[in-house]
């Protein structure tokens, strides 16, 4: 492809306009017929990936790499490239990738999932009993969204949740700040280097406390097991929890509030859900391959790999649409249609291959708790704002700010 094709001007990412439906170029991309080569930020050529089995194929292969840290790895905003001094789990390749999991996953399956299911619906329930209490309207994303997905993810650390509240309302601030614009790259660069490092400095007072004081609880047994043990760092330890809670409490936040939006907006599809309480598990797959909450997954190529017909050179990078793949027709005929009877577990919302979220099993549960009761008790619920309004912020992920809603 030549440099004079106009596709490489295209710029990458997209900004969605609608938080549950990708950019219109994704369509372009999957046109493509394999994968498309686009241009960022600063001018370099990335090549995105939309096609289904293509992504799957590049999830899977060691011969594309997650090394942040590699030259060739594809940083898709400059706001972002702070990042590269700063390596976590989802940015790591074996065997450092391979020892930090191991030293986690047991306390993230789905039997964990589910012993946190009765207090899920507590928290859910008490929250709901707040925020309807004497009032017809509220911000769900406040009220709602946020603390129940930052007290779940908590508690898969062993943490209170009253702790990070702070540190929470900061991150509203600071993506208000850089998605209006109102920053200039490198001062919002500073500013999110500086609220990480705030955020690592309490992960590690966290993390000796638990050296210190070791209870029953997650992170207590990874450093009886791990860090004791002298197979994981306690810098190491660090980095997990805050990936761990970020990348945990991000997603079941955008998820409950991007998901109930699409059913408001589309009474048929929000009708299917009430009638079928027994598919809500299969409601939430499906809503989870239409927002897909973690949608762009980069990568660099390690050797010379063929892919879809093009010759992708060792160095180069490429980036993986979740959104794309998961709304191939190839995959799921009327990919844009919520259907609760497809078979739709096998989407790429939460990654595939290495580096599937550590967190699935606990989102899922969640999201079924916090739709369900949202959607159980509180049958006349209904958007109290324009789209306009709740859309003020385009983004290259699936995010909104506030979502006014009524009963």
């Amino acid at each position: 492809m030549s440099s004079a094709d106009p596709a490489l001007d295209a710029p990458f990412p997209a900004l969605r306009k609608c938080p549950y439906l990708p950019p219109e170029e994704y369509s372009a991309l999957r046109a493509a017929d394999g994968p498309a080569a686009r241009r960022l930020y600063h001018g370099g050529r990335v090549w995105v990936i939309s096609d289904y089995a293509q992504a799957r194929a590049v999830l899977h292969d060691s011969r594309f790499s997650s090394d942040i840290t590699h030259p060739g790895y594809p940083i898709y905003a400059e706001v972002l490239e702070s990042f590269r001094a700063f390596p976590l789990l989802n940015t790591l390749d074996p065997p450092l990738h391979t020892t930090q999991r191991r030293a986690v996953v047991s306390e993230f399956t789905m039997r964990r999932a589910e012993d946190l299911r009765p207090a899920m619906q507590r928290k859910a329930d008490e929250l709901l009993d707040a925020m309807t209490d004497g009032r017809g309207e509220a911000d769900l994303v406040a009220a709602f969204a946020e603390p129940f997905a930052g007290t779940i993810t908590c508690w898969a650390l062993g943490m209170d949740y009253t702790d990070l509240q702070a540190w929470l309302a900061s991150s509203r601030e600071l993506n208000e700040r850089t998605a209006g614009s109102t920053t200039d790259a490198d001062q919002a660069g500073q500013a999110m280097m500086q609220h990480i490092m705030a955020l690592q400095q309490y992960f590690q007072k966290f993390v000796d406390d638990k050296i210190a004081s070791p209870g029953d609880d997650p992170i207590s047994r990874v450093v009886e097991k791990h860090v004791l043990g002298g197979d994981l760092s306690k810098e190491e330890l660090v980095k997990l929890c805050f990936v761990i809670f970020v990348a945990g409490q991000s997603p079941v936040k955008s998820m409950i509030t991007i998901g109930l939006l699409r059913l408001l907006e589309r009474p048929e599809e929000l009708a299917a859900v009430r009638a079928r309480p027994d598919a809500l598990p299969a409601a939430v797959d499906e809503l989870t391959r239409l927002v897909s909450p973690l949608d762009l997954m980069p990568r660099v190529a390690l050797e010379d790999v063929e892919i879809g017909g093009r010759l992708i050179r060792a160095g180069e990078g490429v980036v993986v649409s979740g959104a794309a793949a998961d709304r191939d027709p190839a995959e799921y005929p009327d990919p844009d249609r919520l259907d609760l009877d497809r078979a739709a577990r096998g989407h790429l919302a939460f990654g595939s291959g290495l580096h599937h979220c550590l967190g699935a099993n606990l989102t899922k549960v969640g999201l079924q708790v916090a739709f369900g009761t949202l959607l159980n008790r509180l049958p006349g619920l209904r958007l109290a704002a324009s789209g306009e309004d709740i859309y003020a912020f385009p983004s290259w992920h699936p995010e909104i700010v506030t979502m006014p809603v009524a009963w």
